[in-house]
């Protein structure tokens, strides 16, 4: 199977590229600058791995080409960032920028995806990543949390909808994982910081409010991405591929939980 996977420069999306890698099928992943690219590379060949990197900004009208020339059965649309700060005070282009590369880009890949799988008369799987944090109100990582959330909303919506189209050549799968020890979520904590004014309540407690985060995520991150990866691929290699993708299992049934006392 050739197998797209977008934002794998590391954690999460590289690990499903190494594994997948190793199970004979063809891997592209994308990076998001051409700097990227040539570390990403370098990485590559250090660890002898079979796998095609490129850059693909998916903002970009002329990067998103690269489908077309690949030819994919698979899409992970895994790329996204992650904006910290107070909803009360960022500047709302901050939250802008976060939902243009996580909502508006990711999906317009998606779309293009869907319409040249639809173009050939092509089977295809389309795989999104989302967030276990979508289902819960973090303060002061809001900008993220609340794309996730949207995120996830638009993949039941795609499933509703290809029912109703009853269209069973394309398979939706969403994938909602939790907090892993990646380095991803302390550098959404540590980001919000430049964009937070001197002088107000929020910037006058930031290192108390980091310290706080930090050690929420230091005692409920997991330590290794394995029993992710291997549901992931477990799906994408199915026939049937179930949409709802969620691990560690703890985690998700701890959010439920929260969610009972938010609501």
């Amino acid at each position: 199977m050739r197998i797209l996977i977008t934002g794998a420069t590391s954690g999460i999306g590289f690990d499903l590229a190494t594994k997948l890698s190793q199970r004979n099928h063809t891997v592209y992943i994308t990076t998001h600058t051409k700097n990227q690219l040539k570390s990403l590379e370098d990485k590559i060949k250090e660890l002898n791995l079979n796998i095609l990197c490129f850059k693909l900004d998916i903002r970009e009208k002329e990067d998103r080409k690269l489908l077309r020339v690949l030819n994919i059965d698979c899409l992970v649309n895994h790329a996204g960032i992650g904006n910290g700060g107070s909803l009360l005070y960022m500047d709302i282009d901050v939250l802008r920028d976060n939902y243009e590369t996580n909502i508006f880009a990711s999906f317009t890949l998606l779309q293009e995806f869907y319409k040249i799988k639809k173009e050939k008369h092509e089977k295809g799987k389309i795989l999104i990543t989302s967030s276990i944090a979508s289902m819960l109100p973090i303060p002061f990582l809001g900008c993220y949390t609340s794309s996730k959330a949207a995120i996830s909303m638009l993949a039941f919506t795609l499933k509703e909808e290809l029912k109703y189209l009853e269209d069973k050549d394309i398979s939706i799968s969403l994938i909602e994982p939790g907090a892993y020890k990646t380095g991803f979520n302390q550098v959404m904590i540590d980001n919000k910081n430049k964009f937070l004014e001197p002088g107000n309540k929020i910037y006058r407690n930031k290192d108390s409010i980091n310290k706080i985060q930090r050690n929420m995520f230091t005692l409920i991150e997991s330590k290794t991405t394995d029993s992710l990866i291997n549901k992931i691929i477990k799906e994408i290699e199915s026939d049937k591929p179930k949409f709802k993708i969620r691990r560690p299992i703890m985690q998700s049934v701890f959010a439920k939980m929260l969610l009972l006392f938010y609501r």
